[in-house]
């Protein structure tokens, strides 16, 4: 976006990691994409790659961390329009990421063929979004960010994972 064009504000949500809150997230996250001008295609790619976000942090970012007595965690969904894209990220203050960054199958055929199947849900989100990026320092929890663009970028932009 042009440093001298209108930004956007960014839309936060901030609620309990739990799975009642994610049909609450999808209806915001989609209602947004489709009023920036999403197909209802890109709208349900949009929307199924936040959900599954969301569930992953609702599953695994907290099953390790102790809080004080009364202290809830939290999830965060930040989303912010602009003119030529959607950005999406999800917040926790979980337990982070591995060492080696997050675990991801490449193609289906490799997640059918393990013993113990996963990794389905970060293929899913690099596959629907046009950008994915996980940031998760120690001990600070994992920032997702993920950009869906409305037209699709030349090659030169298109999907970029980090």
């Amino acid at each position: 976006m042009d440093a001298g064009s209108h930004r956007m504000p960014v839309l936060e949500l901030i609620c309990p990691p739990q799975t009642e809150m994610l049909s609450l997230i999808r209806n915001v996250v989609a209602t947004v994409a489709r009023e920036r001008g999403f197909s209802s295609d890109e709208v349900n790619l949009i929307e199924s790659a936040v959900d599954e976000a969301c569930t992953n942090v609702i599953c695994h970012a907290y099953r390790e961390v102790a809080r004080p007595r009364g202290e809830m965690p939290q999830l965060s969904v930040q989303i912010r329009p602009a003119s030529d894209h959607l950005a999406i990220r999800i917040i926790d203050e979980g337990i982070g990421l591995p060492s080696e960054g997050p675990r991801s199958i490449s193609c289906l055929e490799e997640y059918t063929s393990q013993p113990e199947p996963k990794g389905l849900g970060l293929y899913i989100i690099s596959q629907f979004m046009d950008e994915v990026v996980y940031d998760s320092p120690p001990g600070s929890g994992t920032v997702l960010s993920m950009v869906k663009y409305l037209r699709r970028p030349d090659s030169s932009q298109a999907k970029r994972y980090t």
